[in-house]
């Protein structure tokens, strides 16, 4: 009798629990969506990775894409995966060391991407920066995160040939690493297809149509589109698109240029972080430099004489670089929350649109796409996502 009200014990607290993690969603996002069909609106890799991850769990899903994949954001960015962040509180930065980890999830389901997991190497130049980064590699080690100080010897120890010029202070984060985000993103999309996405590009979203409490379909250059659930994950057009339905998603828009060489034998297995601005070496051999890719940044400049100049700066860090020769530039707009934190999550009305929009968009693609799946899908809320919905801006 006891072993019998026991278990009928367990199974009032299992009823109990799925009731309340289903209610703190949208009635859409319930495990039935899985057979219905989900618009997913952006193929850069935030979207690509929601559409892999929300196939993988059953569901049927349309990707559109204004242009071609990747064309947006996922082109123009550098590329570090992030495992810490100093901008925010301890539950952001631990945000970050999900997602990086999250990579190495991805990375042992689709061998194809290539991942290079050879640390940051971050300093400044004597002065106020040199402060400043000493403090926050204090606060982040404070909140057990996975850096540590480093010296301009150590320094030249993990990259040997690196000349850092005038030294100040340093971070080096391990578990940090890099990418060529457009080839991961053709992992993904690969992946995605064979598991049944279907992507249809060009394919412009112009509006988005409600009954008054769900969107009823998207409208497109090419025609209506029909869907039960809808996830808005196309960057910069985000705003303009949440905004038909009467949702809000304020963004701050940045954008930056990036030289990249044509390959070179690999010699730089990091990624280095110094007054300069950013560089590393992807796995294929091309170098990418670039020192305007951060917030507040303006970088347009996309011209040959620019991209020279770029790589010529480079080899004044990393003289092993000497002579390399230019492939392309690439501009990137980054749309970025104000309050730099993901915007994510089922909205309250229209119950049935999915916002999926957060900086450090390639950091957080498997996360994000792992996550929403489970919340789309599952119909449970992730309390990881939970100070993230689009309903703290209404």
């Amino acid at each position: 009798m006891r072993r019998a009200a026991a278990r009928l014990d367990r199974r009032r607290a299992l009823k109990l629990l799925t009731a309340v993690g289903a209610a703190s969603l949208p009635a859409v996002g319930f495990a039935q969506a899985q057979r219905r069909r989900v618009v997913v609106i952006g193929a850069g890799i935030i979207g690509a990775s929601i559409a892999y991850h929300l196939a993988r769990r059953g569901a049927r899903v349309l990707v559109l894409e204004k242009a071609s994949p990747g064309s947006g954001a996922t082109q123009g960015a550098f590329a570090m995966l992030i495992a810490t962040h100093d901008g925010g509180d301890r539950a952001f930065n631990d945000l970050y060391g999900l997602a990086v980890r999250d990579w190495r999830r991805l990375q042992g389901e689709l061998p194809g991407i290539r991942v290079q997991w050879g640390g940051t190497c971050t300093w400044a130049p004597p002065g106020p920066a040199a402060k400043t980064l000493e403090a926050l590699t204090r606060q982040l080690q404070g909140w057990g995160a996975p850096i540590r100080p480093l010296d301009a010897a150590e320094l030249v120890r993990l990259t040997p040939g690196v000349v850092p010029g005038p030294f100040g202070a340093g971070s080096f984060s391990p578990e940090q690493g890099t990418l060529d985000p457009m080839q991961a993103l053709g992992a993904l999309q690969a992946a995605a297809r064979r598991t049944g996405v279907e992507f249809r590009f060009p394919c412009e979203v112009t509006s988005l149509t409600t009954d008054g409490h769900t969107i009823t379909a998207v409208h497109t250059k090419d025609g209506p589109v029909l869907g039960d659930v809808f996830v808005l994950a196309a960057g910069a057009a985000v705003p303009q698109l949440a905004d038909h339905v009467g949702v809000k998603v304020p963004i701050n828009l940045v954008s930056g240029t990036l030289a990249h060489s044509a390959p070179r034998p690999p010699v730089l297995g990091r990624v280095l972080n110094g007054p300069a601005g950013s560089l590393k070496q992807d796995p294929d051999g091309r170098i990418v430099f670039g020192p305007d890719y951060r917030p507040g940044a303006n970088g347009t400049d996309t011209s040959q004489a620019y991209g020279e100049a770029l790589l010529a700066t480079a080899a004044t860090v990393f003289p092993p670089f000497a002579g390399a020769r230019l492939e392309t530039m690439t501009l990137g707009y980054v749309p970025i929350p104000v309050d730099t934190h993901p915007i994510v999550g089922f909205c309250a009305a229209p119950a049935n649109l999915y916002v999926a929009l957060t900086m450090s968009g390639i950091t957080m693609a498997p996360l994000m796409g792992r996550m929403a799946a489970a919340e789309i899908v599952g119909g449970v809320g992730e309390a990881t996502l939970a100070p993230y919905r689009a309903a703290r801006f209404a």
